[in-house]
Order: C-alpha cells, then structure tokens, then sequence
C-alpha cells in the first residue's frame, strides 16, 4: 500500500514512478499505534475544544503519511468531539469517520519535500462535551505513521523549486527530524 501511494504521489508531482523508493529501502520508518481515550470522568471541566478539553492537541505528523483508522463512532460534528483538522481559515473542522475507509495527512517531511506545495496537516483530537454519549464511551483510533529511513536527507524535489520558487526549508535527515519533534513532543 505504502509503494503504491508513493507512486501516486510521484505521478501527481511530475517524477519518475520510483522516486521515493530509495528515501524508504531497506526499512522504511514506520509506527503503528493504537490511541484509546477512556471515557471521560463525570463532571470533567468544560474547558477547549468540544467543551471538554482537547483530549490529544494541536500538532502535526512528522515524517511522511500517516494513514488513520478513525473511531467510527466519533461524531464527525464540530463540537461533538474526535478529528479536527485546521483550516487555511483559521477555523477548525470536524472530520466525519466513512466506515472502513482511511484518513490520509501529509506530514512534515511531505512539506519539505513539497517545498511547502502540499502542507503539513495540522490536526487535533477534540474532547466532547461533559456528559453526552461521546464522553461516556471509550474512543479508540488507529495511526500508521509512515516515513523514510533515518539516514534519508529529505530537501525539496526537483520538481518543486525552480526560478522564483528557491528552497523554502534546508535538508533535513530524517531521523534527526523525528527526535527533534518526539523531543519537543514529550516535555
């Protein structure tokens, strides 16, 4: 599955088929993790996103896609809690589950590799409202975090800068740029 959407990704930027084969051979960097929210505790602050908190924050993936397996039953409503991705607007929007499909985001090695083309999908998990069904229930969601091995030098494609488009990030190895962020991330 991970080839053929690094193919469709080569097709939709203009490269040869193959092109990020070799950022992902012998082993690509990948993560699998299972995200269980317990029910919320009855009388929990109303406070951010959904009324009663956000339950993971703002943020971005960081490397390359992470295809996501939503809880079916998050409400896909602003407000009612689950997936809510930020708009160019500045508004955040619920993103409704479609029953055995996947999420698709872009993480932060795409935009490097885009030159800032395609963006990083800034996205949160928002709390729901103390005391309705959603904060009564468990919430459980499946991230598969995809990304390059960790020696890769990630810098934008060829096809991506060019006169009057220069370089809009520096290389970055990507294993680097991952301890970077799971650094920042676990303060």
């Amino acid at each position: 599955m991970l080839g053929c959407l690094h193919h469709l990704t080569a097709a939709a930027l203009g490269l040869p088929r193959d092109y990020f084969g070799p950022f992902y051979r012998p082993a690509p960097s990948v993560h699998l993790r299972l995200a269980w929210y317990p029910p919320l505790a009855a009388g929990a602050p109303d406070a951010g996103a959904g009324g009663g908190g956000p339950r993971y924050g703002e943020h971005t993936d960081y490397t390359g896609y992470t295809l996501l397996l939503q809880d079916d039953a998050d409400a896909g409503e602003a407000g009612a809690g689950g997936l809510e991705v930020l708009l160019r607007t500045g508004e955040w929007h619920a993103v409704a589950p479609t029953p055995g499909a996947l999420v698709v985001n872009a993480g932060d090695l795409l935009e490097v590799w885009t030159n800032g083309r395609w963006r990083s999908t800034v996205h949160r998990v928002a709390g729901p409202p103390p005391g309705s069904p959603a904060a009564r229930r468990p919430r459980l969601s499946v991230p598969f975090f995809t990304g390059p091995h960790d020696d890769a030098v990630i810098s934008a494609i060829p096809t991506c800068v060019g006169e009057g488009r220069p370089s809009r990030y520096p290389p970055v190895r990507a294993g680097d740029h991952l301890l970077r962020k799971l650094g920042v991330s676990n303060v």
